[in-house]
Order: structure tokens, then sequence, then C-alpha cells
């Protein structure tokens, strides 16, 4: 596999840790502010967290998932727990204790990742993942997906790019690493919005971006936006050359937490096909950046 082309942060994490760290999504039941009413109950228009997520609909408790996955698990012995589906910052800092740190405690764990939103944070919240980070390595994880207000209003985020970048600087400050979730395709952006989201990520003290594609999922606002004609889904080609135009404008130094997405069917996948065959679409990205040369970082001065 070609990762030279970008700053992957599976060996940021393995020369971090000395070794392979897997990462491994578990689901602790939080919820949304953009689902139980205190924003909106609609939720963003992309989102059905088991679609990306099978552990969103896990009955177990997030220790027994992270257990039965590490059981398994015969080439590692270095664990990532990720919190992942919906907002796991959005709850009291007691019950964010009870969450954690029992994930934390387990043998072979480095460290915690937490998804969560920007607008999910309070003072009090801070002060404890400031004490959590001093004990353990720390990444949040933060849904941004475009850096433009006219998007985010109407894919329904909730939020603002003001409020995403000032949740930053604060963890920034507290000396906490962060990552911005990032989607390509979203109706009505244009190749040069995309490269704007990628230099704004540049200039905040963002440690790492994930980034994928849109992808049209069952009993979402999407589906119905997909049916009535507003979008039009990108083919490999297409996101492949998005792709590189946005890592070429990051900061050399950003980890690529991931270049795709992927879903099934059975999860709710509608589109793009590409997206249930991630090896290969990985492959053809590889490959397509061995042919135009794509260097993260290339298009920004200084890198």
């Amino acid at each position: 596999m070609s990762i030279s082309h970008y700053n992957s942060y599976r060996n940021y994490l393995k020369k971090k840790f000395g070794k392979p760290v897997l990462k491994i999504p578990v689901s602790a039941g939080f919820s949304c502010p953009n689902r139980d009413g205190t924003k909106s109950r609609n939720g963003c228009s992309f989102c059905d967290n088991s679609s990306f997520s099978p552990v969103a609909l896990c009955e177990n408790n997030p220790v027994d998932q992270l257990l039965s996955i590490i059981q398994r698990a015969k080439h590692f012995d270095a664990f990532l727990p990720y919190l992942q589906p919906f907002s796991n910052t959005y709850g009291s800092v007691e019950l964010l204790r009870s969450v954690y740190e029992p994930l934390i405690a387990i043998s072979g764990v480095v460290g915690l990742a937490i998804g969560t939103r920007p607008d999910c944070f309070s003072e009090a919240i801070f002060s404890y993942l400031k004490e959590l980070n001093s004990g353990t390595y720390l990444s949040i994880e933060l849904g941004l997906q475009s850096s433009h207000n006219s998007t985010l209003e109407k894919i329904n985020r909730g939020h603002t790019f003001e409020e995403f970048s000032k949740t930053c600087e604060t963890l920034s400050r507290l000396n906490i690493e962060t990552a911005a979730h990032v989607m390509l395709g979203l109706p009505g952006e244009t190749p040069e919005m995309v490269i704007k989201t990628a230099q704004r990520l540049a200039e905040l003290p963002v440690h790492g971006v994930k980034i994928h594609q849109l992808m049209i999922i069952k009993n979402t606002e999407f589906q119905r936006w997909f049916e009535d004609g507003y979008i039009t889904l990108l083919t490999l080609q297409q996101y492949a050359e998005l792709l590189d135009a946005f890592i070429s404008n990051l900061r050399a130094d950003q980890y690529i937490h991931r270049i795709m997405a992927d879903s099934k069917p059975e999860y709710g996948l509608i589109g793009p096909d590409w997206s249930q065959h991630k090896n290969e679409s990985i492959a053809f990205i590889h490959a397509f950046m061995d042919r135009v040369g794509t260097v993260q970082g290339r298009f920004r001065a200084g890198g």
C-alpha cells in the first residue's frame, strides 16, 4: 500500500507507542443535541450512525464490546478504544468518568479516542479532559464535515465553523490532540470550497483529519435529496481528484486518520457502490496518487 503520499495516523500511533495499535470502535449509548430536541430532532442530513458503525446498535456495555474484540486480536497487544457513535462528551462529568475510565483501565489499552461534536463541551468537561490527558493518550475527534456555514446549515449540523474553531483552540491550550471529520462531495460544494476547508484546517491547531466521501444511507434526509435529484454521487475517480486537492492543501504534519469510509447495503448503503469495496477503492486512490504525485501539503506555502 502506497501511503507515503500522506502522513498516516496509523504510522503515527506505531511510532508513538513503539508497536502497531489496533483502534477499536465501541458504543456507550450517548445521544446527541441534534437528535434529542436540544437543537433539533432531525439529526444531520446524512446521519444514521449504524450505517457507519454497527457498534451503534450494540446492546453490550463498552467494556464488554472492547474485550470481545481484544480477545480475538491475535496480532496486537496495544489497543485504542474509540467511542464512535453520536456525541461522546454529551453528558455530565460523572457520566463521562464512568464510561471512559473503565476502558482505559483494561490491560493493553494505550489511551482513548472520543468522537463528538464541537458544541458538546462545558468548562467542567474541558477540565476533566485535561485531567484525563495528563495520565493517558487522548484524542478528541470533532465532527465538522465542512468549514462553510452555508453547507453546515444546509445539512442541519446545528453548529458553525466558528464554534468548531473555538473548541479546537481550547483543546489546544489544554495540550489535547484533536482530529476533524470532513466529508467530500457535499451538495452544493465546489472543488474550490473543499480546498478552502483544507486551508482553514491547516491554519487551526488540528492534529489530524479523518476524510470520507458522501454516502447515501437509507432513512436519511440525504436519501430523499438523492431521490429528488439534488445530490449527484461522486465517482471513485472524482473522489480521488478531490482527495488529492484536499490533502495537498493541508499541513504536512497533520495526521490523516482515514481517506475514505465504507459501508454495506445491509447497513443501509444506497451508494456510491464503490463505498462497499474498501480495499479495491483504496488501491485505486493510491494508484491515482502515484500517477499525479500527491504529496500532503504540496500546495501549501511552507508545507
